[in-house]
């Protein structure tokens, strides 16, 4: 009896473990986002001639450090009405330090359009990052270094601090941002300024799901 009860569990676990097995994989996790603001900004110059964006975008999560997504925004006439940007990534962890690779394709409905790698680490919110131009119009370099630091004393409220330099342009740009929760989207306002250009203001509200 004793002998008969250890096979009847042994025989159990064996077919759960096997059932588990055969189960078939999870599919991606995928989240979308959506957003509008007074001034499309990207890299310290304004996309949308310093008029109103309504922008957009799908992300999937394949569980495994690999994602991928779509990020679409409408932009000035200059560069063709419509910017969608297809992109991809792989993350991994080498002790503390968050590592990324990765590549996003930038199309234009009428500009010229080109493509970027990218290696990122990120640490206790500090984020370097290096692009390098690959295809179409882009070539060079581009550095720039983020700090994302929530406000304790304001729960909700989020500090955002970003330095770029361009090394065709030999340019930088630098921004800061405030983002606080409104109404269930999260609302930044950031100052954005190209090397003692023209400076920028710009109020967002974007919503994720």
């Amino acid at each position: 009896m004793k002998h008969t009860t250890i096979l009847s569990l042994l025989t159990l676990t064996a077919a759960s473990a096997m059932a588990q097995s055969a189960a078939p994989a999870s599919g991606p996790a995928v989240s979308g986002n959506l957003g509008f603001t007074s001034d499309y900004v990207f890299r310290g110059l304004s996309q949308t001639a310093g008029k109103v964006a309504v922008q957009g975008g799908f992300d999937a999560d394949f569980k495994n450090g690999f994602t991928a997504g779509v990020w679409a925004s409408n932009v000035s006439t200059a560069l063709g009405n419509l910017e969608v940007d297809l992109y991809a990534n792989y993350g991994f962890k080498v002790g503390q330090v968050d590592l990324s690779v990765g590549y996003i394709d930038y199309t234009y409905s009428t500009a010229s359009n080109g493509g970027e790698a990218n290696v990122s680490a990120s640490y206790k919110g500090v984020t370097v990052k290096v692009s390098k131009g690959v295809n179409g119009t882009l070539s060079d370099y581009y550095y720039e270094a983020a700090y994302s630091y929530d406000i304790a004393a304001v729960k909700g409220l989020n500090l955002g601090l970003h330095y770029g330099s361009d090394a065709a342009s030999s340019k930088y740009d630098y921004s800061i941002a405030l983002t606080y929760p409104v109404l269930g989207f999260a609302g930044t306002v950031s100052y954005s300024d190209l090397e003692a250009g023209k400076s920028i203001t710009a109020v967002t509200l974007k919503k994720s799901f």
